[in-house]
């Protein structure tokens, strides 16, 4: 079993770290004292046999953990652990930002500044910055950019796909607040004008073929399938775990059902993680 150590300054973004290896699937744990790493690796290699990966985080808060991990370390080596040593760290402006953001005194200024704080510490862990195998200095990174640096890590493990999710609503009930994007169908044609048509809904063949007649619907759902087409890659590459296209008409009965469909049906075979909902027909 690997061993990924995620350590480093404090505000430098060791949680997101931790977060974004989780989202690759990792099993993350967070504040492992250092004489208690030994034996929950023995304990997990017992219970998980198969696991073929542990993220645990650490930090300077825990007593005599930089005299604790080199020594560590070694026996993790002479024992034949493979481990990866992640250490994250940003300038002091940034540091300094951080801690001015959230309010939150540094565990190491005592009755001094933050900035005391952060040298103390960058100073308490310069043999463990030494010893590490990455080094993520995340001062100017996004988001995005950072899980791109985790994935790198871990490349064997396959991205986690984001889970697209296509909606149908009315806007006469509200616009949907967990969309993403809102495409509006009301100046398409409307079933609901035609007496045979009226109590039926999008699912109903008769209306989507009715609906198909139309150049303008067809152009519709063309582009928006083009659209997602397009941008999903971009919106994986963001690292987000969920996307919402909402498409409303009127009572959100004929027309936004219909695309939601239609749209489904010609996505569904190259989109893995693909769910559709009918906001006004389900409740």
């Amino acid at each position: 079993m690997e061993l990924i150590v995620v350590t480093g300054l404090s505000g430098a973004g060791r949680h997101s770290v931790l977060g974004a290896l989780e989202d690759t699937g990792c099993t993350a744990l967070d504040n492992v004292p250092p004489r208690l790493l030994e034996p929950l690796i023995e304990l997990e290699a017992k219970l998980q046999p198969n696991r073929e990966r542990l993220v645990v985080g650490m930090d300077s808060r825990q007593a005599d953990f930089a005299e604790e991990f080199g020594p560590l370390l070694e026996r993790l080596h002479l024992g034949d652990v493979p481990v990866q040593v992640v250490f994250c760290e940003a300038s002091e402006e940034v540091l300094l930002r951080r801690f001015s953001e959230t309010r939150r005194p540094h565990h190491l200024a005592l009755l001094g500044t933050a900035g005391e704080g952060i040298q103390r510490e960058r100073e308490l862990l310069a043999p463990i910055r030494a010893l590490a195998t990455t080094i993520l200095d995340t001062s100017q990174l996004t988001l995005s950019e950072l899980r791109l640096r985790i994935a790198a890590l871990v490349p064997q493990v396959p991205t986690r796909s984001t889970a697209v999710r296509l909606l149908s609503f009315g806007f006469k009930r509200g616009v949907p607040p967990d969309a993403d994007v809102i495409l509006d169908a009301r100046f398409l044609p409307n079933p609901f004008y035609v007496e045979a048509l009226k109590p039926l809904t999008g699912r109903d063949w008769p209306v989507q073929q009715y609906l198909l007649e139309s150049h303008e619907f067809r152009e519709f759902l063309e582009r928006a399938e083009s659209w997602l087409r397009w941008s999903l890659p971009l919106v994986q590459q963001e690292g987000r775990a969920y996307h919402t296209l909402a498409i409303g008409c009127t009572g959100g009965q004929h027309r936004s059902v219909a695309l939601v469909e239609m749209l489904a049906h010609r996505l569904r075979a190259d989109v893995a993680a693909l769910t559709v909902r009918h906001r006004e027909l389900e409740g």
